[in-house]
């Protein structure tokens, strides 16, 4: 007799193995389609829901389902980031996708699998399936009923564009989301592209340039911390994208710089726009504020904050000097500081209109 009764144990089917292999995938189809970010606003006579009930018993070839060894394996395997990551090389190949997808099944990653069976990368484009999983994403309505529908659109006028997640987004928390998502593809190209540039320096330019990196990253954490309102719910995506500007602004310097594209300030515009950049920070200080504030009609941007990102952009400053000394002896320090002096006026010329 097995441990199990006197039962002998059978191969279960494909639909028991989904279920054993998904359980966080089962359990939401328990409440399908997933309503929980909808509160009462869940409208059963919505196309969307039709939709959702009409491909609700649809299920993936057991052949797609990784083993439950495979599953053990790539617990906490990242998912998503292996779906972009893929996505962005060249000449991925279906051994590549099918690891994405046994990690999205592995983690029950509805959205790595909608988007997966919506494009058919590694597997044949599905969309019934790519709806399921659609609906087992908590969604507003507004959302859900544009994600199904260009689900939908896409099944009848096959559109040649990728399908992702970030298509249909109506709220501030996928906004950030997706903000965030960008983000890590722009840093790791970003990254990628100033090693190689930076892959013949000598040693003591590339210890420069680790440094401007290191102040870059505490002034462009400011920005986006004490110098970006906070206040409405695109928050996220506004401060992701305040701190990406910047580390974009560095790598087209560098970028440019090995050109020959060398700022070509004097010293009288350095001091012009010097005098300018204190005469706008005062300005921004002594704007008159409310009782018990500590703004000045920015949204959440307070005098304290722009003080510190202040600190932070003088310290970048001045580190991007002694690069421009080590790389480019032919600038002058003035112009790497008038270049930076420049954007910094306009950035504070922002905060105080």
């Amino acid at each position: 007799m097995s441990r199990f009764g006197i039962f002998a144990w059978t191969a279960p089917s494909p639909v028991t193995l989904l279920a054993l292999l998904l359980p966080a995938l089962a359990h939401a189809q328990a409440d399908y389609p997933n309503t929980s970010a909808m509160g009462s606003m869940v409208d059963r006579n919505a196309a969307w829901y039709r939709q959702c009930l009409r491909v609700q018993h649809v299920e993936p070839p057991a052949r797609e389902l990784p083993s439950p060894a495979a599953v053990h394996k790539l617990r906490q395997c990242g998912a998503e980031n292996r779906y972009y990551d893929t996505r962005a090389r060249a000449g991925a190949t279906p051994a590549d996708w099918e690891q994405v997808r046994h990690c999205a099944y592995a983690e029950s990653d509805a959205t790595v699998l909608m988007m997966l069976y919506a494009n058919g990368y590694g597997v044949s484009r599905n969309y019934d399936l790519a709806v399921k999983y659609a609906c087992s994403l908590p969604a507003a309505p507004a959302e859900m009923d544009g994600r199904v529908a260009h689900l939908n659109e896409r099944m009848l006028h096959h559109e040649s564009q990728p399908f992702d997640q970030c298509d249909d987004i109506t709220s501030g928390l996928m906004g950030g989301q997706c903000a965030a998502i960008q983000d890590r593809l722009d840093s790791r190209e970003r990254g990628a592209k100033l090693a190689a540039l930076m892959k013949a320096w000598q040693p003591p330019q590339q210890a420069a340039a680790a440094k401007v990196q290191q102040a870059l990253e505490q002034f462009a954490s400011h920005r986006a911390d004490h110098e970006t309102d906070m206040s409405g719910t695109l928050r996220a995506a506004l401060a992701i994208e305040a701190h990406g500007v910047e580390l974009d602004l560095f790598a087209h310097d560098v970028q440019d710089a090995e050109k020959g594209k060398l700022p070509r300030y004097t010293e009288q515009q350095y001091q012009q726009l010097d005098k300018k950049l204190n005469q706008v920070y005062q300005r921004l200080m002594q704007q008159p504020q409310k009782e018990g504030e500590q703004g000045f009609g920015y949204g959440t941007v307070t005098k304290e904050g722009v003080r510190l990102t202040q600190r932070a952009w003088l310290a970048y400053r001045d580190a991007w000097v002694a690069l421009g000394a080590a790389r480019y002896p032919s600038v002058a320090p003035h112009a790497w500081k008038a270049l930076l002096t420049q954007r910094r006026i306009e950035q504070l010329e922002e905060l105080g209109s």
